[in-house]
């Protein structure tokens, strides 16, 4: 069972490939580089003893600087000449420096110049392995351990379950878990705690409450970082009675363990993330009540929890405690108490907390002037942002993409486009990169002001920059080109082709050109995007144009009803052929639901449906049983299920009624223009059509027939009706292959 962890069941496992020149050591050059570094006394060398005692100086010097690659060069060049000796070498500074720069692979050529590790060193590689997430180097540390002829202990075993756990492997973690404990090992306290804490990481509550109820089993006591990783993971998963429960918990144990600042932390955090702002604030009494100092992060985590509440009283009280304790506030403290003051309307309380830090020699940096700039824009206040960003520049302090995007939002939000657009020019210049949070705040102002110039410039420099364009982004421009087409079609302007049911204009193809590129960035459109689309995709109801594509189909009817004929159509004469394929591949992406023609009736649910989107719809599933009425097949009916809304009557006894809602209205109209007739009223929420209704709609009766095999519109026709002739003739058997 031993051997199981280096099984294939663990794929991901592999040897660590050696580096420099493959032998795992520097090469000549780099040994020659190295050495010309190191001063030698009066450049005589003495003996060997000499040589080390200078050399593993040099090393130590390099390893206080913090560069690990050249005191580790030094070392593999001490060893090639068979000087080095490890012994007097102090093994566990350097993984610990491996461990806060999360250098992995210094760590593991580190282990090699090392004669015989013990089960020691490859426990302080495997932290090194942890602190980095890096679970396949974890596993590589166990290997190495057994090949070396030990046996992993617990500690080795908590530190990989760790390490899985800090990766999200929720899966393999309890695999290590049962491995360790049929090779005998004893899980302990702090096992138990990582497994908790990896499933609280990764949002499994009953794994982590899973965890807990078999250390209960075993009789291992649990401590209070057990009970904070259950804590947290209540609070990540907004599980927040469950969390107050384990504190009750904590409190009830033979020797009961009370809460620390990490309890707390949680517990305001579980709160906060479940919206319960006032149980949070009763929470932070227990800094008080069990005379907690804590950190800044707990005090940090009770500013940060009122935010949104712009409680900026809560916000100076906690304050207050902090400094009165002894703590000294750090930059995301301040940023904090900063977003609460924006979010208060406290402007000047905002610039007078960065002013106090400042005096009080507390280091002031980039995140800081962030929230200072995002509560400028709270407070819409694009004045004061402006001027905060001309201090930034003159004072030469580094600034950051959300700092420039926040003073981007204050200007839209106060009407100032062009001095955005302004900004956004000078972010180059500052060493930034515009980001697609930039650009859609940039195109969502364009859209207010309805100016399409402005939003298609920002969309081609969008796409200059590498950013994709967003569902946002998509939106506006859409939604603009939606106007100008409405608008178009108003004052009897409709770009449309000549002979063909198609729409061509400007605004229908940037539209189009747009939904694409979103779609093909990964973006899922909406059904608020797909009906913008759709409706740039619509013709005019403009009678003049209907006859002129029914004429060009070559057909005259003898019927008193000739829009009958809009059902010989593509289109049916109402939207670009286009849509249809737009709303099939909407319904593949699962935006919209699919239809089932076994099914009678054939039922529509448009009562979650955009106007557009639902009236392509009805003219889809016509169109898909216009093809089953070619094909020969019976014509269910149709039931189509439309939303209402209620009114009161002005009356004494104020009684209630449904009227039709706007996408009822619409559906109604649409049949009424194609001369489609059904039963029910749209105001009732439903509306049916007969199967047979349709089929004497799809076959109008013909005078003549006078279109040429070339045509656009009469192609679908001549297959209909060469269709019903060959069954006709199948049934009367005179059937000829001529």
């Amino acid at each position: 069972m031993e051997g199981k962890i280096d099984s294939a069941s663990y794929k991901g496992v592999h040897s660590r490939k050696d580096l420099g020149n493959g032998s795992g050591y520097a090469s000549d050059r780099e040994i020659r580089n190295s050495a010309t570094q190191i001063p030698h006394p009066n450049g005589v060398l003495t003996n060997d003893r000499d040589i080390l005692s200078e050399q593993l100086g040099a090393y130590h010097r390099l390893l206080k600087d913090g560069r690990l690659a050249d005191s580790l060069k030094l070392l593999e060049d001490l060893q090639r000449r068979g000087l080095l000796d490890m012994n007097k070498v102090y093994h566990a500074r350097f993984f610990e420096n491996c461990k806060s720069k999360k250098a992995v692979d210094e760590a593991f050529r580190f282990i090699e110049l090392i004669p015989n590790p013990t089960l020691s060193t490859y426990n302080m590689l495997m932290t090194v392995c942890a602190s980095s997430q890096d679970s396949e180097g974890a596993f590589q540390v166990v290997r190495l351990a057994r090949e070396a002829g030990l046996k992993p202990d617990c500690k080795l075993y908590t530190t990989l379950i760790s390490t899985c756990g800090k990766s999200g492997k929720v899966y393999t973690m309890f695999d290590v878990f049962h491995e360790m404990v049929n090779a005998g090992v004893e899980p302990n306290v702090h096992t138990y705690g990582a497994l908790i804490d990896g499933c609280g990481r990764a949002g499994e509550v009953a794994k982590a409450f899973g965890a807990y109820g078999i250390m209960r089993s075993k009789k291992v006591k649990p401590d209070r970082v057990v009970f904070n990783a259950l804590i947290t993971a209540c609070g990540q998963s907004g599980a927040v009675d469950r969390a107050f429960d384990v504190l009750g918990e904590m409190l009830a144990e033979t020797q009961p363990i009370e809460p620390d600042h990490t309890t707390v932390g949680a517990l305001i955090k579980a709160c906060a993330n479940a919206g319960q702002v006032d149980r949070a604030r009763e929470v932070y009494k227990l800094v008080h009540k069990y005379k907690i100092r804590g950190s800044s992060e707990v005090y940090t985590i009770a500013v940060n929890s009122c935010s949104q509440t712009g409680d900026w009283e809560f916000a100076c009280n906690v304050y207050s405690d902090m400094t009165s304790k002894g703590v000294v506030p750090d930059e995301m403290f301040l940023s904090a108490l900063i977003d609460v003051a924006g979010h208060a309307g406290k402007l000047d309380a905002a610039f007078g907390i960065l002013h106090e830090a400042r005096n009080r020699g507390i280091q002031v940096g980039t995140v800081s002037y962030s929230s200072l700039m995002g509560a400028c824009s709270n407070a819409k206040n694009w004045q004061k942002a402006l001027d905060l960003y001309e201090y930034l520049k003159a004072t030469k302090i580094e600034q950051s993409v959300s700092t420039v995007n926040a003073l981007i939002t204050a200007l839209c939000d106060g009407d100032q486009l062009q001095k955005a657009m302004e900004v956004l020019s000078q972010m180059k210049g500052l060493g930034l990169r515009p980001n697609s949070i930039t650009y859609s705040i940039l195109i969502v102002a364009s859209e207010k002001k309805d100016d399409l110039g402005s939003g298609q410039m920002l969309l081609s420099q969008a796409e200059k920059d590498g950013v994709a364009p967003n569902l946002v982004m998509c939106r506006c421009i859409i939604g603009m080109c939606l106007r100008r087409s409405e608008k178009a079609c108003t004052l009897g302007e409709p770009a449309l082709s000549v002979d063909r049911p198609q729409v061509d204009s400007e605004w229908a193809s940037l539209a189009l050109m747009v939904y694409r590129k979103t779609i093909v960035a990964g973006n899922v459109p909406t059904i608020e995007v797909i009906s913008q689309v759709l409706g740039c995709l619509q013709l005019p109801y403009d009678v003049s144009f209907k006859n002129r594509l029914i004429e060009n189909l070559g057909v005259s009817a003898d019927t008193s009803r000739p829009s009958n004929l809009c059902s010989l159509i593509d289109g049916f004469g109402e939207y670009d052929p286009r849509a249809f394929s737009l709303l099939e591949e909407a319904a593949s992406l699962g935006i919209v639901p699919c239809v089932s023609f076994k099914a009678s009736p054939v039922v529509i649910d448009a009562r979650k449906l955009q106007m557009h989107t639902a009236e392509v719809y009805i003219l889809t599933v016509l169109r898909g049983l216009r093809h089953r009425l070619a094909a020969g097949a019976k014509l269910p009916n149709m039931t189509i299920l439309l939303p209402v809304e209620k009114t009161q009557i002005v009356s004494t006894k104020g009684k209630t009624i449904n009227i039709a809602g706007r996408i009822g209205q619409s559906v109604a109209a649409l049949l009424r223009r194609l001369g489609l007739p059904y039963q029910g009223n749209e105001s009732h929420g439903k509306i049916k059509i007969s199967g047979l209704a349709m089929k004497r709609w799809f076959q109008p009766k013909l005078a003549s027939f006078t279109g040429k095999p070339g045509e656009f519109g009469s192609s679908q026709l001549r297959l209909g009706k060469g269709i019903t002739h060959q069954q006709r003739d199948i049934r009367t058997g005179n059937l000829s292959l001529e």
